[in-house]
């Protein structure tokens, strides 16, 4: 476990600040101390400071780590799954043949190396912080803190949710392990040292969620202040089955419990209509689109552009299909083009979702306590080093082409989090990547035999 020096220095890079007033600065450096970000400009103003470790970030660009605003770690053991039977058709198919299998029989110790391995991949693609959405039906009391401890071993900032279900009549339990968990992080929270790990109140889906449940959960949320973390009619199945039970929309339930406000996220968002929307901003309420994810399930598009015309603050994140937040963006803009067939939307606002829009989801689930997504004087120091040496001029007016042409394929070279290095050269110093991967592929080989015979 490496040591987090009092003073940083990363000099000679090509620093991009982000932020209201962005600067890319030639030959620039970033000074850190402790866990803040003390100062920045060109390294000629840093000569004579004395520092404990430096870094050279020369031919490579440094700028502030991404955030995913919608992840699920536990689906890193799916991938290369076979599922038996014939393929499923619709998204309520893929639930049940494949998503709601799986988290049923997850147990402990899968939930700790599926996390760990998600959150060596957020590393090494310069994701700093995660919002991180749980489900694991069998195995719920402990359950967040197997991704807590994941979190702090390998020093990914993340918020963390168990997402309460009633589809195997255990919400009950769900709620028990999510207030635990809340009043375990609201104990550290008052200490001190400002933890890198907070919590939220998960649910899983309106049409999964009893209106006791509901009710039950924003009781919580309000108890803890927290927001809500929750699935919101991703697929028209949620629709259709609220309709069916409730006698109204999804987001209108939502509003009738108290689901809605500035610390809730709602993820996807696909199929709600122009009163929802008008909720939604009314409530501030944020909004987290998944692209890759919509379209590999086929649930459709979520108009993403009539939201932020609306003011919606709609952030970015991956739904557990990638940890890569640029090449989200990219699919992002590339998706509203294709769905509005109009070559002139969709890149900046893909842009700001990522960059902007999720930071102002952090600043407020955290309460203003994380100030993440730029280089600036009394933020967090959560910095990322890509290898990344532009072939044709760089400047404040056009980062986003690079961001969305270039970065997208570049590497990270350097993660710093919270002011400690977690990965340099390429190389993860908190944790040993190889064995970890190891032991993943052969607990991961026990979870398909469980998996199969379910």
């Amino acid at each position: 476990m490496t040591t987090k020096p009092k003073k940083l220095l990363i000099e000679n890079g090509t620093l991009v600040t982000l932020g209201e007033k962005n600067q890319v600065i030639q030959n620039g450096s970033v000074l850190i101390e402790e866990n803040l970000i003390k100062d920045f400009g060109p390294s000629d103003k840093f000569q004579k400071i004395h520092v404990d470790k430096k870094i050279d970030a020369k031919n490579k660009i440094v700028m502030p780590g991404f955030i995913c605003g919608h992840h699920h770690f536990y689906s890193t053991f799916a991938r290369g799954i076979s599922v038996p039977g014939k393929p499923a058709k619709n998204f309520v198919e893929i639930l049940k043949k494949l998503w709601w299998r799986l988290d049923n029989v997850l147990d402990l110790e899968d939930i700790y190396f599926s996390a760990i391995v998600a959150m060596i991949e957020c590393i090494k693609n310069g994701t700093t912080t995660v919002i991180d959405h749980h489900e694991s039906q069998c195995s719920q009391e402990g359950s967040l803190a197997q991704i807590e401890k994941a979190s702090k071993q390998i020093g990914l900032r993340t918020s963390l949710c168990l997402g309460v279900s009633d589809r195997y009549a255990r919400g009950k339990e769900g709620l028990e392990e999510t207030e635990r968990f809340l009043k375990k992080i609201q104990a550290e929270s008052d200490s001190k040292n400002m933890p890198v790990v907070l919590g939220m109140v998960g649910l899983h889906a309106s049409f999964t969620v009893s209106d006791k449940t509901l009710k039950e959960a924003t009781d919580i949320s309000k108890k803890y202040n927290v927001g809500i973390h929750i699935h919101c009619a991703e697929d028209i199945f949620d629709q259709d089955d609220s309709l069916k039970k409730y006698k109204t929309r999804v987001v209108e339930r939502f509003k009738k419990f108290g689901v809605l406000g500035p610390k809730t996220i709602l993820a996807h968002c696909v199929h709600i209509d122009k009163k929802e929307m008008d909720l939604i901003n009314k409530s501030q309420t944020n909004v987290v689109h998944n692209p890759e994810s919509n379209m590999n399930n086929a649930v459709g598009c979520a108009d993403v552009l009539k939201m932020l015309k609306k003011g919606i603050n709609v952030g970015l994140g991956t739904d557990g299909m990638s940890s890569n937040m640029v090449s989200q963006a990219r699919v992002a803009y590339l998706l509203q083009r294709h769905f509005n067939r109009d070559p002139r939307v969709g890149f900046v606002e893909s842009v700001r979702m990522l960059l902007e829009n999720n930071c102002k989801i952090v600043d407020r689930i955290s309460d203003g306590k994380w100030k993440v997504g730029q280089i600036k004087p009394g933020f967090l120091a959560d910095v990322i080093i890509v290898d990344y040496n532009p072939p044709t001029l760089m400047n404040e007016g056009n980062f986003s082409g690079h961001l969305i042409f270039g970065v997208v394929n570049s590497e990270v070279d350097t993660v710093i989090i919270n002011g400690k290095v977690v990965m340099q050269n390429k190389k993860l110093i908190t944790v040993n990547e190889e064995e970890i991967l190891q032991t993943s592929r052969e607990i991961s080989k026990k979870f398909w035999n469980k998996f199969l015979r379910k």
